[in-house]
């Protein structure tokens, strides 16, 4: 199968922050798992490079806006290069041929019809360089950045959009993957629902002239986000390459932050259907990355990651890691630079670091490091290689689905799991007594280790590279339990994941003593807030906890709840409770716990808050 996947464009108006860091690592391991499961895999990415803001930081910095351009990209070209994201196109909206492309494609639209001269009065927004209708304001201010927009009158060129709008809204509701997840969905089909307005596509020379000349006057330019959004299309072919489009571009997904989802569900698709193409297959909107605080990042409050830090300090893997597994798609997420370290060594070096370490270690002391042969099995063999065989078509089927959380899931399910078997067969102690069956118990461990080290390739691209060594023959990618072959040379491996020992400042609260009253200002601080346990867990090794998946309406969070002994998970799944949405989160038995679940002891009995299923999700207790 071919895929085609692309992210947004990055604007060229300031340095990459952890946002352009997220969009390049996650299509970049989409891209990368989709190949590991034999698709033929493209990627796009690149840079948007036209536009007002980009002219003013051209202008403080007193350069012609292109060699503006050639210098900022560079920082962008270094980010992904340091974050091990790949890229087969790397597209930029200054290239001579973009500019030519998009001039045919505005005169196709101008001589149809769906590109006209009219007289606009609207609202503008110059960060966002959009306009907006005063429906659209929120507050009087843009509804995106919050920021005072300007009243502009004047003679413009505008696209039809509205001419499309119910060939969009009947596509979006026949094809539920269009966009996702669902509430980007529905949040589309009600843009629509609001009804669509001509869409201003120009800018007057006069006023702006860094951009894209129109073909048929020359005294304006193209609307920036005009211009940027064809790069999808002409960077896969159209219309010089008919054959590599036609190959990959109904395969195509885009990948976008959620702050531009008008843009490509709506704008997009319309832009499309003038020009008689098939809009594209799906729209992935992720989230944004909060401050461990919750607040958005913004330099101003001085809680904003710069990623260049972050991969200096810990390394490229251990950022990848954290920000894949962190982050639910679609949904936005916290960055918390405790919980990256604690995720690196619970997880890499604890879980996976210990399995190649004793698998490795004790086939080359025992079997001169040769990979032995199964000659038997014990009591826990059956079990966990049919777990490995059952989990694998659910992995393919949840990356289909986009779902790479509960991907990283299984493979680190798996991964504890194999630690577990060894636990429970223990070979170190079986060498003594029965040496073939040792060297079937660790034919399996191996076996389990090579199968989730490629599982776990697409996230750990870097340190995959230093995996493969073990193999001096060779690495085999085969996703299939069994495959590794007996008598196969291995290398003894060094630590891959050391651990990371970081000191991490964090603000203390003196404690001060009273008579236990607080009042209203107090109570105010904590965040009761209306929630669903979508799924839980036991917690390994303990009889009190739980690991529960709680959606907060906006968000989705783990809790550990100590409600074991009164509940079992199957009991509180789909339950609608109260939770502390603002406590500090914690570390519980290396499982990281962002709220509290409230409940009511009395005696020996412990029961779950629960509220009305119709109260909506996410809502704070007043």
């Amino acid at each position: 199968m071919k895929k085609y996947f692309t992210t947004a464009l990055a604007y060229l108006n300031g340095k990459p922050h952890i946002g352009h860091a997220y969009e390049f690592v996650l299509t970049d391991a989409l891209h990368r798992y989709y190949k590991i499961f034999g698709n033929k895999s493209i990627l796009l990415t690149g840079t948007d490079e036209h536009g007002e803001k980009v002219m003013t930081s051209a202008q403080n910095k007193g350069q012609h806006p292109q060699e503006y351009c050639d210098e900022i990209v560079i920082p962008f070209k270094d980010m992904m290069n340091k974050l091990h994201a790949q890229h087969d196109i790397f597209y930029r909206t200054t290239d001579p041929i973009h500019k030519q492309k998009v001039q045919q494609v505005m005169q196709h639209l101008y001589e149809k019809g769906d590109i006209y001269k009219g007289m606009y009065t609207g609202n503008y927004c110059t960060p966002c360089e959009t306009f907006y209708t005063e429906k659209d304001l929120v507050d009087g201010k843009c509804p995106e950045c919050g920021r005072e927009t300007k009243v502009i009158e004047e003679e413009n060129y505008f696209f039809n959009m509205p001419k499309y709008a119910e060939k969009l809204e009947k596509h979006i509701l026949e094809n539920k993957d269009f966009v996702f997840p669902d509430y980007r969905r529905n949040e589309t089909l009600g843009i629509l629902k609001k009804g669509l307005v001509p869409l201003c596509v120009s800018r007057k020379k006069e006023k702006m002239n860094w951009g894209i000349e129109l073909p048929f006057d020359k005294d304006y330019v193209c609307w920036v986000w005009f211009d940027a959004l064809t790069n999808y299309l002409f960077g896969i072919g159209y219309p010089d390459n008919m054959e590599k489009y036609q190959d990959y571009w109904p395969t195509v997904t885009h990948i976008v932050g959620k702050d531009i989802l008008m843009f490509h569900t709506i704008n997009w698709p319309c832009m499309l259907m003038s020009l008689d193409l098939p809009v594209p297959k799906n729209i992935i909107v992720h989230g944004h990355i909060l401050a461990a605080d919750g607040q958005k990042m913004s330099k101003s409050l001085g809680n904003s990651v710069n990623p260049d830090d972050i991969v200096n300090k810990y390394g490229t893997e251990a950022f990848r890691f954290y920000i894949l597994r962190e982050m639910s798609l679609g949904l936005d997420g916290r960055f918390n630079e405790k919980f990256l370290v604690d995720r690196h060594n619970t997880e890499l070096a604890n879980d996976f670091g210990n399995l190649l370490n004793r698998a490795t270690h004790l086939i080359s002391k025992t079997f001169a490091g040769a990979v032995p042969e199964v000659t038997g099995q014990t009591a826990y063999c059956a079990d966990f290689i049919e777990d490995f065989n059952k989990t694998l078509p659910l992995i393919e089927e949840l990356l289909y689905k986009f779902e790479l959380n509960r991907v990283l899931d299984e493979v680190m399910r798996l991964i504890r799991s194999t630690n577990k078997y060894l636990e429970n067969t223990a070979p170190w102690h079986l060498l003594k007594t029965d040496l073939p069956l040792t060297g079937s118990v660790l034919y399996n461990a191996l076996e389990a280790f090579r199968i989730c080290s490629v599982l776990l390739s697409p996230v750990i691209p870097g340190k995959f590279e230093e995996i493969k060594k073990i193999f001096p023959s060779g690495f085999d990618y085969t996703l299939k339990f069994g495959s590794l072959q007996a008598g196969t040379k291995i290398n003894k491996s060094e630590p891959l994941f050391p651990r990371i020992e970081a000191v991490i400042e964090e603000a203390v609260t003196p404690v001060v003593k009273d008579d236990g009253l607080i009042d209203i200002t107090e109570f105010d601080k904590v965040q009761i807030k209306t929630v669903k346990i979508l799924k839980a867990e036991n917690v390994e090794g303990s009889d009190r906890l739980l690991y529960c998946d709680v959606d907060f309406g906006h968000e989705k969070r783990k809790i550990v709840a100590g409600i074991a002994k009164f509940y079992k998970p199957e009991e509180i799944t789909g339950l609608h409770v109260l939770a502390v949405a603002n406590l500090k989160p914690a570390e519980i038995r290396g499982l990281k716990s962002e709220g509290m679940l409230l409940s009511i002891k009395a005696g020996k009995n412990l029961r779950l808050v629960t509220i009305d299923k119709e109260l909506p999700l996410g809502k704070t207790l007043c």
